[in-house]
């Protein structure tokens, strides 16, 4: 079985949609719906925003339905200046960039027992991209893919300063609540992962009214990779 997430309604709904023999359930106030998509077994839950969230989610996912593999898709903001509305990103490490033990000589976003940097596993990192691949064809109007850094925290980065920072200390590409917690419970778990996300604004001052106004564009482009990559990896 596949663990399919996202934070929001707008995230998995279309999957949702797509989905056939299938079984509705609720954990924790997390809803999980279970069937099939396209001839692969998916278990698909909506874990609400944020950080605890997500890691609550992930953890039930593990322990209730044993997934082979979870694959994580949502919105984010996107932190460099070429990016545009729509733009697809692959996070090929995740970090949390609110954790901040710098009093004890820590970098942001390091934890005493472990590596600053959550790894998303490889072979799903290069199977995502051959999805976007089979997805898109170039056209002017259809979105980049980028693979690196995406930042989590508990904060809907909204401001120009926060913006260069993150670029700064992390290099990160896209910055959003979820990615870091997911990749974290994953990795105890020792369960391959892949968080990918679609660019709803650029972080900045104007980044509310941006993810109004793009989230149904955003998802509709993160539908089109996962409807393509959710049948590889089953």
């Amino acid at each position: 079985m596949l663990a399919v997430m996202g934070a929001l309604a707008e995230e998995i709904d279309l999957l949702r949609a797509g989905m056939t023999g299938v079984s509705e359930a609720c954990h924790a106030d997390i809803p999980v719906v279970t069937g099939d998509f396209k001839g692969t077994e998916i278990a698909l839950a909506r874990c609400g925003i944020g950080k605890v969230n997500a890691a609550i989610c992930t953890q039930m996912l593990v322990n209730l339905y044993e997934p082979d593999a979870l694959v994580f898709s949502g919105v984010a903001g996107g932190l460099l200046p070429n990016m545009r509305v729509g733009d697809l990103v692959i996070a090929s490490h995740l970090i949390q960039f609110d954790i901040d033990l710098t009093a004890f000589g820590r970098r942001h976003g390091e934890l005493p027992d472990g590596d600053r940097m959550i790894q998303s596993d490889p072979d799903l990192i290069e199977k995502t991209a051959d999805a976007f691949d089979g997805a898109f064809n170039g056209a002017e109007a259809e979105p980049n893919l980028m693979i690196g850094t995406v930042v989590s925290g508990d904060r809907f980065v909204e401001d120009s300063k926060t913006l260069r920072w993150l670029q700064r200390e992390f290099g990160a590409l896209a910055t959003e609540m979820e990615g870091a917690a997911v990749g974290y419970t994953c990795q105890l778990n020792k369960l391959p992962f892949v968080v990918v996300r679609g660019l709803s604004d650029t972080a900045n001052e104007a980044a509310p009214d941006d993810f109004k106004a793009n989230l149904e564009t955003v998802c509709r482009n993160s539908y089109q990779l996962m409807d393509r990559l959710i049948p590889a990896l089953g």
